[in-house]
């Protein structure tokens, strides 16, 4: 089940003080990294995009996408909050379960590719050390390929 609330910019940032207090009230942690904002709490999951203006360093939208099993308090509390704040509300539907499919079947081939044969490389004598440094970076990758096919199949 996900729900996706999107906002004017100026309201999101006038209000995420709100959106912050709430995700502690309930729980959520912080799980994200410089470019990827998630927070996940016990039946809760909430992932943030930004349309930045970084010259003029502002937020052009903000668009948050809760998701989890069932309806919580959490959901409850976000959406009340939401529509206070002035966000669209849309049930995310089977749209997404296609497009799930289609990047899963794009990442396993983007896989076959650009994965690193581990035990090739050992036996081609390369360091453990390097071996893992290719892993790595492959993940890496793999996250940047993965945000590239969620933008394009929505």
């Amino acid at each position: 089940m996900k729900r996706e609330f999107s906002f004017d910019g100026a309201a999101y940032s006038d209000n995420k003080a709100g959106f912050k207090k709430l995700l502690r009230s309930h729980g959520l942690k912080w799980k994200g990294s410089l470019g990827d904002f998630v927070w996940i709490g016990e039946g809760d999951k909430v992932i943030a995009e930004f349309k930045r203006d970084a010259e003029r360093d502002v937020t052009i939208s903000a668009t948050l996408t809760w998701s989890g099993k069932k309806k919580t308090a959490f959901l409850m509390e976000l959406e009340n909050w939401a529509e206070e704040v002035g966000a669209e509300k849309a049930d995310v539907t089977g749209k997404n379960k296609d497009a799930d499919k289609k990047i899963k079947k794009d990442l396993e081939f983007w896989d076959e590719l650009h994965k690193p044969d581990k035990e090739r490389l050992r036996a081609e004598g390369r360091p453990e050390s390097w071996i893992e440094k290719d892993m790595k970076e492959w993940r890496k990758k793999k996250r940047q390929k993965k945000k590239e096919l969620l933008d394009r199949y929505g």
